[in-house]
């Protein structure tokens, strides 16, 4: 029997954990620095960047004072669950203390719990609680015993568009106010420290709620940055380090050349679809020809991508989600756009007013970079894939 085939060590979609984490030290060792000042942190960074991946990988590195709870609320419904769920939060964050449940019931007065696992806390108690009540409670004992709880909640702005969209946002503005509430809460500073992430910008959500970000203005914000092209070689390296399929110093090139923004994402897709190329046909010695063959047939498998396009209607009005892809589909076909031809675009559907924040926020998405006074996409697979979804255009 020959040599049993050993496929890279990649992730795609899903978080990547343990043995799959590439360490992301001075994102981890910034968000930290934050946390110890006693500040609240916005991680901002586009989507597929590996943020859920950071947060998690903080779970197992905390002081001895402090301990850290990751959840994704996205499928949080309404405030009265957001409520719910912050609490039960607080809960299995002191539960990762290790010192029982007798020590932890001190905490929580006449509130009594049956059960704290991995996927939630199981009450004893019949009677409803008021948990927005009991957080206040909770919170307070924290800061007496004075240790510190660190929530890493992603896809907050999830919850709050869901919101918005069913016309909701008195729901989604009284969330807003109790997360500003308690980081202006000076008896709990240094014992309740907030972390925010989410796969789209969530000053965007919080404007079309509250018309100002202004509640956003105490968050540090974190930069999340893509890998540099030094960091992004190490990354195909470890990635295959024992897998079937080697790459030299031209290959790796030849590979990065195809992706330019270098987040593991955009290299996992590449490194999987070579992988399965060489595979296929039963030999592990690749070529520039199959790196190329992977990148064409990536961009025609659009579900890596439709995400990307549907958002846009999702987190913006009919008319302003129509600019943003009419725009999208113009630097698609010639590469980018000056300031001036952006400009007239917005005049065409009357956004002449408020044009550049939707620019902004395609920027903070990941979509768009600014280059130059000109505007282009910052990663080839998208620009491949908006231009083969509408290969038709007219100026």
């Amino acid at each position: 029997m020959g040599n049993a085939w050993v496929n890279p060590k990649i992730i795609i979609g899903n978080t990547a954990l343990g043995e799959y984490y590439f360490r992301r030290p001075f994102i981890e060792e910034s968000i930290w620095d934050e946390i110890q000042k006693g500040n609240h942190v916005l991680i901002a960074a586009p989507r597929r960047v590996g943020k859920s991946s950071v947060m998690q990988a903080m779970l197992d590195r905390s002081p001895v004072d402090t301990r850290c709870i990751f959840k994704n609320i996205q499928g949080i419904k309404s405030e009265t669950e957001y409520y719910e769920q912050f609490y039960k939060l607080l809960v299995q964050c002191l539960d990762r203390f290790g010192k029982g449940k007798t020590w932890i019931q001190g905490f929580l007065g006449s509130i009594r719990i049956e059960e704290i696992t991995m996927e939630g806390v199981k009450f004893g108690d019949k009677k409803e609680i008021n948990f927005a009540e009991a957080i206040k409670s909770l919170l307070a004992e924290i800061s007496k015993n004075k240790i510190r709880v660190v929530l890493l909640l992603d896809e907050l702005p999830e919850v709050l568009n869901s919101l918005h969209r069913q016309k909701r946002d008195s729901e989604a503005s009284h969330i807003l106010n109790h997360l500003r509430e308690l980081r202006q809460n000076p008896g709990i500073r240094g014992h309740l420290n907030l972390v925010l992430a989410g796969s789209v910008g969530i000053q965007h959500v919080v404007k079309a709620i509250e018309g100002r970000i202004a509640d956003l203005n105490d968050f540090n914000a974190v930069p999340f940055e893509p890998l540099s092209l030094e960091e992004a070689k190490n990354y195909v390296a470890w990635a295959t380090d024992g897998a079937t399929v080697q790459y030299d110093a031209e290959l790796t090139e030849h590979l990065l050349n195809h992706i330019r923004h270098f987040i593991p994402y955009f290299i996992n897709l590449m490194l999987d679809e070579i992988n399965k190329l060489a595979r296929k046909d039963n030999n592990p010695v690749i070529t520039t020809n199959q790196i190329d063959a992977a990148f064409a047939l990536i961009v025609k498998n659009s579900d890596h991508f439709k995400e990307w396009k549907n958002r846009l209607g999702e987190y913006f009005p009919t008319e302003q989600a129509a600019f943003l892809n009419k725009l999208l589909i113009c630097i698609a076909h010639e590469d980018s756009i000056s300031q001036q031809r952006l400009y007239d675009l917005a005049v065409k559907h009357g956004l002449q007013d408020t044009y550049m924040e939707l620019v902004r926020g395609l920027e903070h998405d990941g979509y768009l970079l600014e280059q130059g006074n000109v505007y282009r996409f910052v990663s080839p697979f998208l620009q491949a894939f908006w231009k083969l979804d509408n290969p038709i255009y007219s100026v």
